[in-house]
């Protein structure tokens, strides 16, 4: 009766755990990033009536062993590390983990891992937790452009730092190096037409331009020097004739000048005239213009600039520099533009990306220079980038956030304030950026709520109160017993 007695008092104790642990799962039902803990049960050690027997061929069989159970204890109180659905905050530093992956967190030299992605930036630029204040790890860009996307390259195979974005509260100017023209030249476009009788336009003769009244196509984009002052290039499109081939071509011609009057600039005179035939550029040698001063005059005739019966630039995979040229562009004679001293802006316009099709003619020009910027904005990708939107039209990669995963990470240590740490059965964190290795995405602007899931919760509430009830009458019961036993001697 004592052993029953005992066995009672165990499970009381152990369902009083259990409700323990519901009883927080239940407080943090609204506590960002929480991650729920369940309570597992097992028996203690049997204290042994008989042991087992075997059987004697043709006598009699074997007998199983007899044991009392002494009570219950808890096996565990795991973690159940699932992922919760997401609520939109609309706070641009707010992120949560769509998949794998906590957050890095560092203060001194502690490490701390959390699903919860309340950050901001402090007064001094640094990306921290609100609650804590601790540095969110990741990787800062050098500030070293992609040549490709003229984005900031960010080396995610580093070592993780603290983001920090107070050094890149400006964006300092970059000369235009390239610019690329894009659009559709269209087809049925007359060829302008000079002299008495009419004649085609002659691409090399100085004394040649298309009137205002003829078929063209102008393009205007701004360039930018090394201290970040703008000028306009000015590209006229005309046709110049056909050759029949093969293979059968389309021949047009580029006008490009600093004015936007073209020839009818004030001082403009033959001498100001540069003609250059495309299909003589090689790879080593590419066709090239002298723009002169930002008030000269110049004009460069770029001509045989070919597109095929498809409409498609001649070969640009192979022969990219056919429809290309490197303009040159002098900021500074003896004496400085506007007051200051600057480089020489020298850039190639690409062409390849002309089609020649029979639909309204349209252009524009795109190119990598700029003026300099102050940081007013910035925004987080799903990669885990954070962006910087510069007043001067710019966004560069500044940093992007890391992300650990582990082996077991139920073994992970529980700290407080939706706070992790490693242990010995966790296993060794393996960082990555978000996307990458097996991490889940970011989705910006928002936080993972708990993984607490309330009816849940309350059918174990509901087992739990029953289980705590009829461990209660185990100790009742055999109290009543023992007394029985107590009156016997009366």
């Amino acid at each position: 009766m004592m052993r029953s007695m005992y066995s009672g008092v165990s499970g009381l104790k152990n369902h009083q755990v259990r409700m323990d642990v519901i009883g927080n799962n239940i407080a943090n039902i609204n506590t960002a990033g929480y991650k729920k803990s369940r309570v597992v049960f097992k028996d203690t050690l049997y204290q042994s009536m008989k042991g087992a027997t075997g059987a004697v061929s043709g006598s009699r069989g074997g007998t199983n062993p007899m044991g009392i159970g002494l009570g219950m204890a808890v096996s565990s109180v795991d973690q159940i590390h699932t992922a919760a659905a997401t609520t939109v905050t609309n706070r641009m530093t707010d992120m949560a983990v769509d998949g794998n992956g906590y957050f890095v967190l560092k203060t001194g030299e502690q490490d701390y891992y959390t699903r919860c992605g309340n950050f901001d930036f402090d007064e001094e630029g640094m990306l921290t937790n609100v609650a804590n204040g601790y540095n969110v790890q990741g990787w800062l860009t050098a500030g070293l452009e992609d040549p490709d996307s003229g984005d900031w390259i960010i080396d995610t195979n580093a070592n993780m730092r603290n983001i920090d974005i107070s050094g890149f509260k400006k964006c300092d100017a970059k000369t235009t190096t390239e610019m690329t023209v894009t659009g559709n030249l269209y087809a049925g476009m007359e060829i302008p037409q000079v002299g008495t009788p009419a004649a085609n336009i002659d691409p090399t003769d100085d004394s040649q331009y298309p009137s205002s009244s003829d078929d063209t196509l102008i393009v205007s984009r701004d360039v930018y020097d090394s201290v970040g002052r703008p000028v306009t290039v000015n590209m006229r499109f005309f046709k110049t004739g056909m050759d029949a081939g093969p293979p059968a071509l389309t021949n047009w011609a580029c006008d490009i000048s600093l004015d936007s009057t073209f020839d009818q600039a004030t001082g403009y005179t033959a001498a100001d005239f540069t003609a250059v035939d495309l299909t003589t550029a090689t790879e080593d040698a590419p066709a090239t213009g002298d723009l002169g001063l930002e008030s000269g005059q110049n004009v460069i005739r770029i001509y045989n600039l070919q597109f095929d019966e498809d409409g498609k630039i001649q070969d640009p995979e192979n022969s990219p520099w056919l429809s290309q040229v490197k303009l040159t562009i002098e900021r500074n004679d003896t004496t400085p533009v506007d007051g200051a001293m600057a480089q020489t802006i020298e850039f190639t316009v690409d062409l390849n990306e002309f089609t020649q099709y029979d639909s309204d003619a349209s252009g524009t020009a795109t190119q990598n220079g700029y003026k300099d910027g102050s940081l007013i904005s910035y925004n987080v990708g799903t990669d885990g980038t954070i962006k910087g939107i510069y007043d001067n039209g710019e966004s560069k990669s500044l940093a992007r956030v890391a992300l650990a995963t582990f082996e077991n990470p139920g073994g992970l240590n529980q700290v407080g304030g939706t706070l992790f740490q490693k242990s010995s059965n966790s296993g060794v964190e393996v960082i990555a950026p978000p996307g990458e290795s097996g991490k889940g995405d970011i989705i910006p602007n928002s936080l993972e709520m708990s993984n607490v899931d309330l009816s849940e919760e309350f059918t174990d509430m509901i087992t739990t109160q029953r289980g705590f009830q009829a461990n209660s009458r185990i100790i009742t019961t055999s109290d009543e017993m023992i007394q029985e036993l107590v009156n016997l001697k009366r």
